[in-house]
């Protein structure tokens, strides 16, 4: 049985991906019964769904553990939860903390601990993560890589100041989106920074972030995230340089999971949930060396930290 923390994300992203997509029962405190009800496209899957009477009494009944919560909070949680000697694996959300250095601890903790640890970088199980990875096995072409990632953030949408907005909590363009494609350009080798740079009102509440990335034998990556855009896009391109006619376009999609989209919209459900599920499953399997690519994941980040020069948009220095 799996146990879940977090009444957001945990409910409406891993309840059905475990569930629906993995045939697991999944144990919550009674404190997520009104949360669960709020959300009708979950109900079908509330049979599936033992209530333990408080948070400790659901911990108790589970052999993994899915970790939805806050950066901050999931790094206070991890230490206890790696003294359970009844819990076999844990299932970590992104950003592992609220900044690098505390993710490289922790994951070295992780690691110590000798269970099974998985994190919610989702993007190499969708189609066209998946299609990276194999291109980058298949050739090594001296192209040079584009990624666009441009949309208008929850929190920009509604003017929320929560946590997913600052980048002292773990949230901004670079922090908590951007930590996506440093996961997967970590897995598939770049280890370098040519550079780096953020924008937005302060050095806490980043908007765009752009970078150049290297890696051995590997063709430069250019890749930028913007979270207040006012148009929708996701592109990720190989540009062959002098002939346009030769560039190959992996993906040109409103977000990242719109290939899987379709599927989570007849149903309801969240687009993240077909890559949720493969994720989820990979509890039970042997798939990649985690460690290694949770390691390159956060040395590339700090990598990225310590380079980026952060500058105030144009509008705002003139």
């Amino acid at each position: 049985m799996v146990a879940i923390l977090g009444s957001g994300f945990g409910l409406y992203g891993y309840l059905p991906a475990l569930v629906g997509g993995c045939g697991q029962r999944v144990v919550l405190p009674e404190s997520y019964r009104v949360r669960l009800a709020e959300r009708p496209e979950l109900v079908r899957f509330a049979g599936s769904v033992h209530w333990a009477p408080d948070e400790a009494s659901a911990l108790d009944c589970a052999d993994e553990i899915v970790v939805a919560l806050r950066p901050i909070d999931q790094s206070k949680r991890i230490p206890p939860l790696l003294k359970r000697a009844d819990t076999r694996g844990l299932l970590l959300e992104k950003p592992l903390a609220d900044s690098p250095e505390t993710a490289a601890t922790l994951l070295h903790d992780l690691i110590s601990s000798q269970k099974v640890i998985r994190m919610g970088y989702t993007f190499r199980y969708t189609p066209w993560g998946e299609q990276l990875r194999n291109t980058f096995r298949e050739t090594r072409e001296k192209r040079s890589l584009l990624i666009e990632w441009k949309f208008l953030a929850h929190h920009f949408r509604h003017d929320l100041d929560n946590w997913k907005r600052f980048n002292a909590s773990g949230g901004g363009a670079l922090r908590f989106y951007g930590i996506q494609l440093i996961a997967l350009l970590g897995e598939i080798g770049y280890r370098d920074v040519v550079w780096s740079r953020s924008t937005g009102p302060s050095a806490n509440e980043i908007e765009k972030w752009s970078a150049c990335l290297a890696g051995a034998g590997l063709p430069n990556c250019n890749v930028t995230v913007d979270t207040k855009a006012e148009v929708e896009s996701f592109r990720v391109e190989w540009l062959a340089g002098s002939r346009a006619e030769d560039d190959v376009v992996l993906a040109n999609m409103p977000h990242p999971f719109a290939s899987t989209d379709a599927v989570s919209q007849t149903e309801g459900l969240d687009p993240r949930v077909p890559a949720l599920t493969y994720l989820c499953r990979s509890l039970w399997q042997e798939t990649i060396n985690e460690y290694v690519c949770y390691e390159a994941t956060i040395n590339l980040w700090r990598a990225i930290e310590a380079r980026t020069q952060f500058q105030m948009p144009d509008s705002q220095t003139s």
